[in-house]
């Protein structure tokens, strides 16, 4: 084995012989670091980070310049896990070269004796073209882990030649228990394991060096990067800590002064630890773009006023999102709305998708299997959910129930959508609504006392990585057994189904109607069949242990349907009975502030009672709109006293977490909130309630602390890696970007997952709506999911209507032209960040 000097001295000797001879770096071609993060001593571990499986458990500390991992459960065949490998430390990024000359260092210190095992190789794990202490040239001779004794440090300096090289690579440490390549597991419970000194440097060449992604600088002046409407409020934000209004100015593209005032004071946001005061050009209607200035020379970057084509190509981009997440067909490019249509196109997932079925909770046999293909792809997994499904599918029915209510259904005619449905003479949104609504029909218990039940949910046995596409998915898929709160979303859905349908697709109808009936039979025969809050093994875990909400909205829905004086009196005897909710609880929720969620839907029913208010009583809908109007204005409130202007604020982050501070999802909450707001407005025609909406949409595109478009490809700044198994190519450019369209979670002060934490984080020591990081692996802020963009897609195509003056039909990001202003385009996504 060849060993060679430290890194620090290579490095330092190649300084001075590069100042010497006064040739650049670039022109001497001399090797680099090939690590985003050696020594930790910045408080950040970040590219490092741990990888644990369903059954094992780590804990991590970024302190004193080290990385501390403490094994809390190994995992391993003995703790129902499989190897070694359920606990890891792993670098991802890497591009390894075949031929090349690599040196290779890192300390390790356990509390406890033990072994590991480390490796360089792909993702999938089943190539290496390094591990232990090989130097490439002998794999055989160093195959056995290498054990380490208690408190003391072990250095490894060596360098290492491979005979392969591995475009998408990851240096990984294996630390868990037992299995068959690792008698006796890795370290026990309990050991800490401390990481330092860390590098990888290529001494042949620096075309793979590792290169960060550039810093983006926050403006002071933070405005909606999208686009205001000419007939709206508009507000930006200015950052400042002084306590007496600003002056400002705004100009025009041509340098022309427009308008002139002063801030509006505010003071010290709480959400986001921000000092910023308001600044108002509501008065400016003129389409144009436009930049403001203070007095002080701080300058906004360039904005719009007039954004309804950029509106209606957003929401007809949201509404793509379904089609290229759809489970059981080819994904084609024609019908591909923004992008790199190309690599967006892919093959059919999971056909069929027949899975096996567990009739008990955390049951490991099987009952037989069941044909559930179809339906979307829940989130960034290729799960599919129906209590997740159920609200998304609500909403997007819901869509074409309110344009119809505002006679603009013909927006969804045959023909305005890009699916493959768009020749059949129905309306497109409905279309693709049904996609979700017939898998749910295979979702159905089919004999048994639980038939006619749902099943709960359907996906691979475990969890799969990143960079996977569903048609190369290969785990096993199970599907969860039947629970009430399934059983009504399937019974809501179908009912309101039957009603839209209804002199389209008379038999889709009745079929519709029929399911509804039968499902909501059942789940009265079994109103206690409860999902558990913990169950998170291949998929999410969805889970409910209170669904008097669901009775009260299916309820809504059948009554609507049929006029049935039984489901009637179901609903009028709900606790829910007409109201808005601006608190949820029960569930996996303690007092989220919003009015809906999948897990708590109420407020469907009664917004469902608003929209179809031919099918109601005058009582009735009076006593639904007070509400409604209720929870709007509270929402209106809340938009005046926060330092950004959206609907949402602090809340109980989760059922076992007594924390406070922004929930996973938190921007989904916000556009909840501000359907909540439309509604207001539709029914009452008062445009602060419109003003509300368009705040919260103000927020989403980019008047946030984070001066981030939540939304992809709409903005200078928006997020670009939202977590998604196929669209990974931060993490593996054979895969594609992510489309425009797609909203991502946002802040979240949970912190959930290791991506977050590795920055450096501590969970109170970044303020809620700080806490945000747009990365693939930051799943815990960074997710997109069904019943995120359904919302989207509602709210703008609301706002482009009543705020715009008309949605603009068959429009996308790829056509959204000048209404989106855009850097120079270096993804593609056309008209995009």
């Amino acid at each position: 084995m060849h060993y060679v000097n430290s890194g620090k001295l290579f490095r330092m000797i190649l300084a001075m012989a590069v100042l010497l001879t006064g040739l650049s770096m670039a022109v001497t071609a001399y090797a680099g670091e090939q690590l985003g993060q050696t020594n930790f001593d910045d408080g950040s571990g970040l590219p490092w980070h741990v990888v644990e499986s369903a059954t094992a458990e780590m804990d991590f500390e970024i302190t004193g310049g080290a990385y501390h991992i403490r094994i809390l459960n190994p995992g391993g065949a003995s703790n129902g896990g499989d190897d070694r490998w359920d606990c890891q430390f792993c670098h991802k990024g890497l591009k390894i070269a075949a031929g090349h000359t690599y040196q290779l260092s890192y300390d390790i210190t356990a509390s406890n004796d033990g072994q590991y095992y480390t490796k360089i190789g792909n993702l999938d794990g089943n190539v290496e073209v390094w591990h232990n202490m090989s130097d490439g040239s002998d794999f055989d001779a160093t195959w056995n882990l290498i054990p380490v004794r208690a408190n003391e440090t072990k250095r490894v300096d060596l360098t290492f030649v491979p005979t392969a090289g591995v475009d998408v690579a990851e240096w990984a440490f294996h630390l868990g228990g037992d299995g068959p390549y690792t008698s006796g597991g890795c370290f026990p419970a309990g050991t800490e394991i401390v990481f330092d000194n860390m590098s990888l440097f290529d001494l042949t060449s620096d075309e793979n060096d590792y290169v960060p992604e550039k810093e983006w600088i926050r403006s002071d002046i933070l405005t909606n990067q999208v686009g205001y409407f000419p007939s709206a409020d508009k507000m930006a934000v200015l950052l400042t800590d002084q306590d007496i209004p600003v002056a400002f100015s705004v100009y025009d593209e041509f340098g022309r002064e427009v308008f002139s005032g002063l801030t509006e004071l505010y003071g010290l946001d709480r959400d986001s630890g921000d000092s910023l005061q308001k600044i108002d050009f509501t008065v400016l209607t003129d389409e144009g773009t436009y930049t403001i200035r203070t007095n002080d020379g701080r300058t906004s970057r360039p904005f719009r006023i007039g954004c309804t084509q950029a509106y209606s190509a957003m929401m007809f981009d949201a509404l793509n999102y379904f089609y290229q997440n759809r489970s059981g067909i080819a994904i084609e490019s024609r019908y591909i709305t923004s992008g790199d249509v190309s690599t967006l196109a892919r093959a059919a997932g999971h056909v069929p998708d027949v899975a096996q079925i567990e009739q008990i909770w955390g049951y490991t046999g099987t009952s037989g299997t069941q044909d559930v293909s179809g339906g979307w792809y829940d989130a960034g997994d290729q799960g599919k959910y129906i209590v997740n499904g159920g609200i998304a599918l609500w909403t997007m029915q819901n869509q074409y129930e309110t344009a119809k209510r505002l006679g603009r259904e013909q927006q969804f005619a045959d023909g305005t959508m890009s699916i493959p449905e768009n020749g059949n003479g129905r309306p497109d949104l409905l279309d693709e609504a049904r996609f979700e609504l017939e898998w749910m029909f295979t979702m159905l218990v089919q004999d048994g006392p639980c038939k006619d039940m749902v099943y709960h949910k359907i996906h691979d046995e475990k969890w799969t990585g990143l960079g996977v596409a569903p048609a190369d998915d290969t785990q096993k898929r199970v599907i969860k057994p039947p629970t009430t709160a399934s059983t009504l979303n399937v019974a809501a859905c179908a009912a309101q189904a039957a009603r839209i349908w209804s002199g389209l697709d008379d038999d889709f109808a009745k079929q519709c109607l029929d399911v509804a009936v039968r499902t909501y039979a059942a789940a009265k025969a079994n109103p206690a069949m409860y999902a558990p809050l913990d169950e998170t093994i291949g998929g999410g875990a969805y889970g409910d242990d209170t669904v008097t909400d669901e009775f009260y909205w299916a309820a809504c829905e059948l009554y609507l349907t049929t006029g049935d004086s039984a489901y009637y009196k179901d609903m009028t005897a709900s606790d829910f009975f007409c109201s808005i909710p601006v608190g949820l609880s029960g569930g996996e929720s303690i007092n989220t502030y919003a009015s809906f969620d999948w897990g708590h839907t109420s407020a469907l029913g009664t917004l469902s009672l608003i929209v179809c208010s031919g099918r109601v009583n005058t009582e009735d809908y009076s006593l639904a709109v007070d509400n409604l109007l209720s929870a709007a204005g509270m929402y209106l409130n809340r938009i005046k006293y926060q330092g950004y202007g959206q609907p949402y604020t602090v809340s109980t982050l989760a059922y076992n977490d007594d924390e406070t501070g922004y929930v996973w999802g938190s921007n989904s909450l916000v556009v909840n909130n501000s359907m909540v707001m439309a509604y207001a407005y539709m029914v009452s025609g008062d445009p602060k309630y419109l003003n509300g909406a368009v705040s919260g949409m103000d927020y989403l595109l980019g008047r946030n602390p984070m001066d981030m478009s939540y939304v992809t490809g709409y903005g200078v700044h928006t997020s670009r890696y939202p977590h998604h198994r196929f669209w990974a190519n931060q993490i593996n450019e054979a895969y594609p970007m992510a489309p425009c369209g797609v909203l991502t979670g946002g802040p979240n002060s949970g912190m959930q997952d290791p991506w977050v934490r590795g920055a450096g984080w501590k969970r109170g020591g970044i303020l809620p709506a700080k806490c945000y990081l747009d990365h693939i692996e930051a799943w815990s802020v960074n997710e997109c999911t069904i019943n995120w963009n359904a919302p989207l897609a509602w709210l703008t195509g609301f706002l482009a209507n009543e705020a715009g003056g008309g949605l603009i039909s068959g429009t996308s990001g790829a056509d959204a032209g000048a209404s989106v202003l855009k850097q120079p385009l270096e993804n593609p996504c056309p008209g995009s960040y």
